[in-house]
């Protein structure tokens, strides 16, 4: 075999690093002491697991279960977000974290790609139809944009799904239309208080302690509540629809397809 030259070594590298998938490049990118990781862990159920759930999956369009982060790539990228937060969202600044309490944060995060689970939904095999329909129904018949918005508007008690394509499978996209509280991620789920003397408010549960609940209510307004001042509280089933009797096969097919094409910011 004919000795490679340099400059054809360097091109053969980079077809490597093209053809190797980003999670296998992220892989090869970062490893972490398991000390730092069970730190990370500590910080992150202190911190961060109120919101984004012990999977990382609570938040919608902010799935950190996946590997995959929008507003960055790098242990930096994720160290700043940490740090500074997210204006305009319900994401925090963390200033009260040190530089390296958030770097075994960010050691934990990485790790949660290989402790996320598959679900049953995801391993069944659906029928994609076609996404031009699907768009259609989806902002006309089915009136799924009434509630969601695609990377804007929609309610703030509906999840957003700019980035649904890129987080749900196409098994567990039909599901959720189907049979609607069959899988509902922490973060998207309802809650309920019954406050002394009979009145009954929901909304989207944002945190709750031993002694006080807040909600999203159903007016889009924040409220909180003393547990002390309930006579009841608790989760309550999901108010999306069930499309099995308002939409045909086929057309269940078109959404799914549709939503599969909804990536990020970029989608159309």
């Amino acid at each position: 075999m004919a000795p490679v030259g340099a400059g054809k070594l360097l091109t053969v590298m980079g077809m490597a690093v093209l053809l190797l998938g980003g999670r296998e490049l992220a892989a090869q990118e970062h490893s972490y002491a398991p000390a730092d990781i069970e730190a990370g862990q500590g910080v992150y159920q202190a911190n961060c697991l109120g919101c984004h759930g012990d999977k990382g999956d609570a938040v919608e369009g902010a799935n950190l279960s996946t590997g995959r982060f929008r507003r960055g790539s790098t242990d930096e990228d994720l160290i700043r977000v940490i740090r500074t937060g997210i204006p305009n969202t319900l994401m925090p600044p963390h200033t009260t974290l040190s530089t390296g309490q958030i770097r075994t944060a960010v050691a934990f995060l990485r790790t949660l790609p290989t402790r996320a689970g598959v679900s049953l939904a995801d391993e069944r095999e659906v029928r994609v139809g076609n996404a031009a329909r699907g768009r259609t129904l989806f902002e006309g018949r089915a009136q799924c944009s009434s509630c969601h918005g695609v990377n804007s508007g929609g309610a703030l008690l509906s999840p957003d799904l700019g980035s649904i394509g890129a987080q749900r499978s196409p098994g567990a996209l039909e599901l959720s239309l189907l049979e609607p509280n069959a899988e509902v991620r922490a973060g998207d789920r309802f809650f309920e208080v019954s406050i002394a003397g009979g009145a009954t408010v929901s909304g989207k549960l944002l945190n709750q302690d031993t002694h006080s609940v807040q909600l999203l209510n159903n007016e889009e307004k924040l409220v909180s509540y003393f547990k002390s001042e309930l006579d009841s509280y608790g989760f309550i089933a999901s108010p999306m629809p069930s499309y099995r009797d308002l939409l045909t096969a086929d057309q269940v097919a078109d959404l799914v397809a549709y939503m599969l094409t909804l990536r990020g910011e970029n989608a159309q």
